[in-house]
């Protein structure tokens, strides 16, 4: 298509908007529509007739910690397809909330989207003192439960296509930083069918997640505990891993997912 063919059928209202969705996207935190005016360079006015389309559709909605936008999880559901087949949340709500009542803990179900997770749903935990985490918040693959339990689940070609890209970032002194050190890990996590994030990311938590697939035999997300160091010993991670591991067989299940096992 030719420049001139190109700028024909441009549609500059639909080009503002998702110039802005892509914006929100980078800036997880949120931006006013000030900010959003002055980043892209575009009018005051007409940012802020988008974003009220955006809120009223609910691809939006204001940040809890600021006067700023934020993306909801609208647009990641959208992802999901809509044939009938159940979707990955509406399966995964009942687990957690199992879970939950067995573990006292808080239980999350994301999914991954390129090199990174995004949280999509939280049950709190029964504790006093409990784990919170927004949904939207995104986290690395090679630090989370999840996003390893994610890795272990690729092919060879897939995993290394990701890992070329990935940026193994210290967080803290138990973070994984060499592929070396993450490709032995992932071997212990296809073992168990779990995975575990030993502080990692963040001291003084510990994550156990495990990935569930839908019939296609792709990995439709993930779900897992998040609860403080000081209340998951050995022997109750192991525990735990196996009952979410479980959880997340029964949902994969529920998607269509069929596990052929090979005498």
């Amino acid at each position: 298509m030719s420049l001139s063919t190109d700028q024909k059928y441009n549609v500059p209202g639909l080009d503002r908007a998702l110039s802005i969705i892509e914006l929100l996207n980078e800036k997880t935190k949120g931006l006013s529509v000030n900010e959003v005016a002055a980043i892209l360079g575009l009018p005051i006015n007409s940012v802020y007739r988008i974003m009220t389309t955006l809120e009223r559709r609910k691809y939006v909605k204001k940040s809890k910690d600021g006067p700023g936008f934020i993306l909801s999880e609208k647009l990641l559901q959208l992802a999901t397809p809509v044939t009938g087949d159940p979707s990955f949340i509406e399966s995964v709500i009942p687990y957690l909330y199992k879970l939950r009542d067995e573990t006292r803990e808080s239980m999350l179900a994301g999914t991954i989207v390129e090199e990174e997770g995004i949280v999509l749903e939280q049950i709190d935990g029964l504790h006093n003192f409990s784990f919170k985490v927004k949904p939207g918040l995104r986290f690395p693959l090679h630090t989370s439960a999840p996003g390893k339990a994610y890795l272990a689940a690729l092919s060879a070609k897939e995993y290394g296509q990701i890992i070329s890209r990935l940026k193994l970032t210290r967080f803290t002194s138990k973070t994984i930083t060499t592929q070396a050190k993450l490709d032995k890990e992932l071997i212990q996590v296809r073992q168990l069918g779990y995975a575990v994030d030993r502080e990692e990311e963040m001291e003084g938590q510990i994550c156990i997640g495990a990935v569930v697939k839908n019939k296609k035999n792709n990995v439709a997300g993930a779900i897992w505990l998040v609860a403080p160091s000081g209340r998951m010993d050995k022997q109750n991670i192991e525990h735990t891993g196996r009952l979410i591991k479980q959880a997340a067989d029964e949902i994969s299940t529920n998607l269509g997912y069929l596990s052929l096992a090979v005498a």
